[in-house]
């Protein structure tokens, strides 16, 4: 077990509680769309995010500490609105809209810097590095995705 906590536990803390946040509102997404391309999207991208909060969870308990906390501060807003009738173009456009005002560096900032310090131990920097790989795939395809949603500029 490590003595001191380094910086980069935090992150990876950040990261789990944000990835099963996320696992949890495109879910429910997910299953309040008719539009299937949509449907199929969002699950897939919700089952990855779980699966990332798993990595971080194991992560952390290998570097010889606990994850701390239940929920991201911004899962209940996102809940609210991607869980609710809203048409899927009003809730794209809430995603975008809530990407433009995240505070800076954000939580992807952080993680594609902590992929190349020589700080934060190998593994974890290759876990990171393979993480925004899939973040940024996942990102992708819900853009493309969204692009098909109709009313969606």
């Amino acid at each position: 077990m490590a003595d001191t906590k380094p910086e980069y536990v935090e992150l990876l803390n950040t990261i789990r509680l944000q990835e099963y946040g996320a696992g949890i509102y495109l879910k429910a997404w997910a299953d309040k769309t008719a539009d299937a391309g949509l449907k199929h999207c969002l699950s897939f991208v919700a089952e990855r995010e779980v699966s990332h909060g798993d990595l971080m969870d194991r992560r952390i308990r290998e570097l010889g500490f606990q994850p701390e906390g239940t929920e991201d501060g911004n899962f209940k807003e996102r809940m609210e609105i991607l869980g609710s009738d809203m048409s899927d173009a009003e809730k794209i456009q809430c995603i975008k809209e809530a990407a433009q005002k995240q505070e800076k560096p954000t939580v992807r900032d952080k993680y594609i810097v902590a992929a190349h310090d020589p700080a934060v131990d190998p593994l974890t920097r290759t876990l990171l590095g393979w993480f925004a790989d899939v973040e940024a795939d996942s990102g992708a395809m819900m853009s493309q995705t969204y692009k098909n949603v109709d009313g969606v500029n």
